[in-house]
């Protein structure tokens, strides 16, 4: 649809007004409120240009001059550069600090490994000396058992050798007692006999 240029320059004018007012992006209700009449089939079109003209300002306005561009890439080449070797020495001293730790846990894990390896050393001498002991005192019990039941044995004996020395000492009384009695009658006997004889002689 072809637009008189009349219309179209009122539509401009008034989009541009209300951007100087500052209403940046002002809407096609907004641009016919501002002209006080007109047709939306007519303002649209006519917006729709002036957004990309308005557009093409912006990228005209926000392109940088071929001067400015190369000064800045080379002050971002020479920023990257002196970022690049202060990385490269962050990163070198970063690697030898970490080798250094990764060398001191080594060490430390080493000591650790070498007093596990000591330790399960210990607890196997630690062991095999319990394994001997506990046999040792195994040996000990049945020698205090055997100890015991000779022990017992030998009292249970020596109560019956202190019975029969009882008797024995009971019996040798009686023996010297029939034996001095039997003395004493060999005396009378022989006092008798010797009367005898005297007699007959």
């Amino acid at each position: 649809m072809k637009i008189k240029p009349e219309i179209k320059e009122r539509i401009v004018e008034a989009a541009n007004a209300l951007v100087a007012e500052g209403n940046e992006n002002p809407t096609n209700e907004q641009v016919r409120e501002r002209m006080g009449s007109g047709s939306l089939s007519h303002i649209s079109p006519v917006m729709r240009e002036w957004r990309e003209s308005q557009k093409a300002r912006v990228v005209a306005a926000l392109e940088i001059p071929s001067e400015l561009k190369k000064a800045i890439e080379t002050s971002l080449s020479q920023v990257w550069t002196a970022a690049s070797k202060l990385a490269s020495a962050t990163v070198e001293k970063i690697q030898q600090e970490a080798q250094a730790n990764i060398d001191a846990a080594a060490h430390e894990r080493d000591e650790a490994l070498n007093e596990i390896s000591r330790l399960e050393t210990r607890i196997a001498d630690l062991l095999t000396l319990e394994h001997k002991q506990g046999e040792e005192i195994q040996k000990l019990k049945s020698d205090l058992d055997a100890a015991q039941e000779l022990t017992a044995n030998l009292q249970t004996d020596m109560a019956a050798l202190s019975v029969r020395a009882e008797n024995s000492h009971e019996q040798v009384k009686e023996l010297k007692a029939e034996l001095k009695s039997s003395r004493e009658d060999n005396k009378a006997l022989q006092a008798e006999l010797l009367v005898i004889v005297k007699k007959g002689s």
